[in-house]
């Protein structure tokens, strides 16, 4: 019965929270927040949520009156989660009122968290048998959206114009795959100690992704760490998982292993991924994301590309042309920047006289859109670089190809006509 009412009281107590948490949250979204007085008195809302929240997280058992007399840990909670805050929005140069944005989601993420430790808590002591064969499969099922909002995050635009991806991947790298094999392999918990089975994890996994590696690289001839990702995220969720949960209906959930700690991580980086994702559609849509941002870097690529010539460069790296020929090049684009752009591209003639643009034009292309432009140059006499261009929306130069021609002064094909006379 005391398990029940702290449960009840828990629960009434964090929808109070989740519903005061939404007001700073929609308010920043929407763009209300252009007073100071009112960006104040919602910072202080969210201050204290956070603290409280944080508090409960560490102390699941106490009821809401006893978490509120702790106030030496409600401050430093709230204030170390606002300076992590802060540090973000300084650093990608957002605006204030997306330190409310941050707040909120990491509220957010604490109320559900708290949620979760008190229930399991209470059901731990009550019942720890049926406690060990739930927590496995909360597991399996956590980590199952887990995967989902990786692949997500990693490649479905508004979610993947923010490289999330960096912080995604890792988990899968470093510790998913080889975890999940093992425990299909050795499930028992006596079988290995725990740091044991957290190195084994960790080198299985590396090895599984350098396998990944070395498949990408043989189909796409380099290597892409977004798409190794990927792939490893496919296999986690529709061949491990599937073979876990299998392998745990077949035994004594009561022998296997089962360690809460590794169990809380999995549910807190899935949590934490599902704000990252929705706080990145947030800010793209919101108008809070700069593009300028040190970030904004990684957000995407061009393929630039220019084909079409046949020959074999000289020790100088110059390519040889006869006078008057005509040389027929490709110019490839493939805009992959997770949002339309629209390009403009220059081809220039330089040497050390003159400085000529044979071709300027834009070209507009839609995300993931690909174009190829035929353009035919005539060689002229002379050592010149033949350089091609390609500005940003910006029109910043983005991308820069040169092509070092020399272009002898007479035709070769007439100076034999002339030998052979």
């Amino acid at each position: 019965m005391e398990g029940k009412k702290i449960a009840n009281s828990t629960s009434k107590s964090l929808v109070v929270l989740f519903i005061l948490t939404l007001i700073p949250l929609i308010l920043s979204l929407m763009n209300f927040v252009n007073n100071t007085i009112l960006f104040v008195g919602l910072f202080a809302v969210n201050f204290l949520i956070v603290g409280i929240s944080a508090t409960k997280v560490k102390h699941p058992l106490l009821d809401i009156k006893n978490i509120l007399r702790k106030v030496t840990l409600i401050i430093p909670f709230g204030l170390v989660f606002s300076i992590i805050c802060a540090g973000i929005v300084y650093y990608f140069k957002m605006t204030a009122s997306s330190i409310l944005i941050f707040l909120s989601l990491i509220a957010i993420v604490l109320i559900l968290l708290s949620a979760i430790r008190t229930r399991s808590n209470i059901r731990r002591i009550n019942n720890p048998k049926e406690y060990t064969e739930k927590q496995l499969k909360r597991v399996i099922f956590m980590l199952v959206i887990f995967c989902v909002i990786s692949y997500i995050g990693m490649e479905v635009p508004p979610f993947s114009v923010i490289p999330l991806w960096f912080g995604l991947c890792i988990p899968f790298i470093a510790l998913l795959p080889g975890y999940l094999t093992l425990n299909i392999l050795n499930p028992y918990k006596d079988e290995f100690r725990l740091i044991e089975r957290l190195g084994i994890s960790i080198f299985a996994s590396l090895v599984i992704t350098s396998i990944v590696g070395l498949i990408v690289v043989q189909l796409e001839h380099m290597l892409n760490m977004r798409h190794v990702s990927l792939v490893l995220v496919i296999i986690t969720l529709l061949i491990l998982l599937p073979l876990y949960y299998i392998r745990i209906k077949e035994k004594n959930t009561y022998d296997l292993f089962n360690d809460y700690r590794i169990n809380r991580f999995f549910i807190i980086i899935t949590v934490v991924a599902i704000c990252a994702i929705f706080a990145s559609a947030a800010l793209v849509t919101s108008g809070n994301w700069n593009e300028n941002s040190p970030s904004a870097l990684f957000q995407g690529n061009t393929t630039f590309e220019v084909s079409g010539i046949h020959y074999m460069p000289d020790e100088n790296g110059y390519y040889n042309f006869s006078n008057g020929e005509e040389l027929n090049l490709s110019i490839n684009i493939k805009n992959d920047e997770h949002r339309d752009m629209q390009y403009t591209l220059k081809i220039e003639i330089n040497n050390e006289t003159v400085n000529d643009t044979i071709e300027e034009q834009k070209i507009n292309l839609k995300d993931k859109e690909h174009k190829t432009i035929k353009t035919n140059i005539t060689m002229t006499s002379g050592k010149k670089d033949i350089k091609f261009t390609l500005y940003d929306s910006n029109n910043q130069p983005y991308k820069i190809r040169h092509l070092y021609v020399n272009v002898n002064e007479y035709n070769e094909t007439e100076t034999v006509s002339e030998e052979t006379q």
